[in-house]
């Protein structure tokens, strides 16, 4: 049975009926395991399911991959409307995160449901700090070193510690690694922690060098030239089939990426299909 990726919520949709929104969220389909890996930031995720025929009651759980609201937005409605009310996620996740948007001034961007709020709706949490197996092939990576020393949290990212304000490495982004026999598949939300240190732990872990695809977020859309181009350098040594970039790519570091990778880079919409 072949690996299934469905893009559920992105920022663009390429066709009628579907809803774009700001955020990401993807169905993964694995030798009968079925998980929804984020949920997009509002309603977007229960209106293009329902218009793909896809019934979110069966799935085996909800994975979350760091505690930004546009990948937290349609939790509660989610854990209310699925029998199986698993959460994988870090325990971070309910941080206060306020962004800096003016002298003083402050936006929310953390997760706007509480971890009360979601128990009282059946949730069942299982959090998790290090390199996780969830089924047969389905990993989730838990934190991720930080190797390299060109990628960042691609912003300047505060969270709230008790009454302190500090700098956020965002410790709570993991990603999804589907570990098959002829390579990985690696699902991220942001790469917070950086596409190529996401990449290098999924290798390091499961001691595959063969990459089928990357799927996600790269949250390159604020970098520079330079780390864009360490980036490129590190993607053309690994044997890589396809790079599917997201949401905080940015237009671009996408076409960047696309001058150097052509065919294997693909610009991901809402709607996409990817079976492997």
């Amino acid at each position: 049975m072949p690996s299934k990726i469905t893009i559920l919520v992105e920022n663009t949709a390429p066709v009628p009926d579907l809803i774009g929104e700001y955020g990401f969220a993807a169905l993964v389909e694995h030798e009968g395991g079925k998980y929804l890996f984020d949920t997009g930031s509002k309603d977007a995720l229960l209106k293009n399911a329902q218009v793909l025929g896809i019934h979110l009651q069966d799935i085996d759980g909800v994975i979350i991959s760091h505690g930004h609201f546009d990948h937290t937005g349609a939790l509660l409605a989610v854990i209310a409307s699925i029998s199986n009310k698993k959460i994988y996620a870090h325990k971070d996740i309910f941080l206060p995160r306020p962004l800096p948007v003016g002298p003083g001034i402050f936006r929310e961007i953390g997760c706007k449901v509480s971890q009360d709020e979601l128990l009282a709706r059946g949730a069942e949490f299982n959090f998790i700090e290090g390199f996780t197996r969830i089924r047969p092939g389905i990993y989730l990576t838990g934190e991720i070193p930080r190797s390299n020393d060109f990628e960042d949290v691609g912003g300047n990212f505060k969270v709230k510690i008790g009454d302190e304000l500090v700098d956020d490495q965002l410790a709570d982004d993991m990603a999804l690694v589907i570990d098959e026999e002829d390579g990985l598949i690696i699902v991220s939300g942001c790469a917070h922690a950086g596409m190529i240190n996401t990449i290098d732990y999924a290798v390091q872990k499961t001691g595959k060098t063969k990459i089928k695809a990357y799927i996600g977020g790269t949250h390159l859309m604020s970098a520079s030239r330079e780390r864009i181009d360490k980036t490129i350098a590190r993607l053309e040594s690994y044997d890589i089939e396809k790079v599917i970039v997201c949401h905080c790519t940015g237009f671009y570091a996408a076409s960047v990426l696309h001058a150097s990778l052509g065919y294997r880079l693909i610009k991901g919409e809402t709607g996409m299909i990817f079976t492997f």
